[in-house]
């Protein structure tokens, strides 16, 4: 029997939650079949099977499961269905309560410790016991009446809370399901102040106050940046670069080379990073338990908004200095594409060596981003801007980027982060050699 176990999808991955079962406890499944679909801290995916077999579901829809926690087993074919017990035999009991003379007539001395009940039974006839608290539903179940609908297990116990009807909301999240805001907005404005936890002390609300509960992927957020800011002993190191010869030669390649219509600048700062890592194999390093850990592939993250805006996506291009300027803009917009549909691939959003956050295109000049860990830097890019610029002896009009490093000073040190950034400014500036071809 091979156990099917909650997948860990992305770095940040704690844990994850069944949205829907696509197959039922004792269906045949076969290698490849899509079983069901988990939502976790940053996206929805599939999780298929791996085996031939019989199914038997372990974690209920809407209760969240550990990464690598067994989730299911698929079995030999064949074997029973393992929630044909349980059913058969509640309901005999309920009408032998109902009836307590005709159980005792016909049990009278197989059950003997039910004849008191069966007596205050008789004797307060105006109590008879009622079936309706045994059907209480459980946190996240959502309404009864919206079982089939497409909804995020959060979605559902707010609509439940709120009174909200599902079937009459259209969802905004990936193909359609209804997520947390769209309930938030069809509840009303005053609707959007989430009923508080009693236990958590919180400020008080009113109508100037309005509390709202993070999502999973914003409250991973939250986690990982505080634990990075309070652990991390970090420094930067800013830069600025002519970029005048890298905005013409993007220029160019669009108008000449096939599949370069779509090249940013970007994609060429991943270029740059990766020769540059290559070069300063320390920059592509972690500190993990006391030692260092130097990685042999150079993969790096961008970070990027989600199609929603709220919370944060990094999704990540595997062996960057193993691929020429055009792979690199093609199998980063597909990345980038996957994530944000919520719908990434294996190794999406896992395995980054080093990240990029480029503010550029929202006018931003310079700042500083957060280290990723176990990342030991992160490159900060801002806007490009026309400036008068001294070349020989003369002001002249010019276009420069600031660029500001972001480093774990227990991975390595001012002077290689120095020569780290000059690298890179040197390869920016003279962008024929990003299209070198890639070896």
């Amino acid at each position: 029997m091979a156990e099917v176990n909650m997948p860990k999808l992305s770095d940040t991955m704690e844990e994850g939650t069944i949205v829907e079962w696509k197959k039922s406890s004792g269906d045949e499944v076969h290698k490849g079949d899509v079983l069901a679909e988990v939502e976790s801290d940053k996206a929805t995916f599939d999780l298929e099977a791996e085996s031939d077999g019989t199914l038997e579901i372990l974690v209920e829809k809407g209760v969240p499961a550990k990464t690598g926690a067994a989730i299911a087993r698929i079995g030999a074919g064949g074997a029973a269905k393992p929630e044909a017990k349980p059913e058969k035999k509640p309901a005999p009991k309920a009408e032998a309560k109902s009836e307590p003379k005709a159980e005792a007539k016909a049990e009278p001395k197989a059950r003997p410790v039910e004849e008191p009940a069966a007596e205050q039974q008789e004797q307060e006839p105006a109590r008879p016991p009622a079936p309706a608290p045994r059907r209480q539903p459980a946190e996240g179940d959502g309404q009864a009446a919206a079982g089939d609908i497409k909804a995020s297990p959060l979605a559902k116990r707010i609509a439940e809370e709120m009174g909200v009807d599902l079937r009459a909301i259209s969802g905004t999240g990936p193909d359609g399901r209804i997520v947390k805001e769209d309930v938030l907005a069809a509840a009303g404005g005053d609707a959007r102040r989430e009923r508080r936890r009693p236990e958590t002390p919180t400020a008080p609300a009113g109508p100037e106050v309005e509390v709202i509960e993070p999502t999973r992927m914003q409250a991973t957020i939250a986690k990982r940046m505080a634990e990075a800011k309070a652990t991390v002993p970090n420094f930067n190191v800013t830069v600025e670069a002519r970029v005048d010869e890298a905005v013409k030669l993007r220029q160019q390649l669009k108008e000449s080379v096939p599949g370069a219509e779509k090249v940013t600048m970007t994609d060429m700062l991943m270029r740059a990073c990766a020769l540059a890592l290559r070069r300063f194999p320390e920059v592509n390093s972690s500190w993990v338990d006391g030692r260092f850990q130097r990685k042999r592939s150079i993969n790096i993250g961008l970070a990027v908004p989600p199609s929603q805006g709220l919370g944060l996506l990094v999704p990540v291009v595997h062996d960057v200095d193993r691929k020429d300027l055009v792979q690199i803009s093609i199998e980063s917009r597909q990345v980038i594409e996957r994530a944000r549909s919520g719908r990434p691939g294996e190794h999406d959003l896992s395995g980054a060596t080093f990240s990029i956050s480029n503010l550029g295109m929202y006018g931003v000049d310079e700042f500083v981003a957060i280290i990723n860990p176990p990342e030991s830097a992160i490159l900060a890019v801002g806007a490009i801007k026309d400036v008068p610029v001294v070349e020989d002896g003369r002001i002249v009009p010019g276009k420069v980027m600031r660029m500001t490093l972001s480093v774990d000073h227990r991975v390595f040190y001012g002077q290689t982060a120095a020569q780290f950034m000059a690298e890179v400014k040197r390869l920016i500036e003279n962008p024929v050699t990003l299209v070198v071809p890639a070896g």
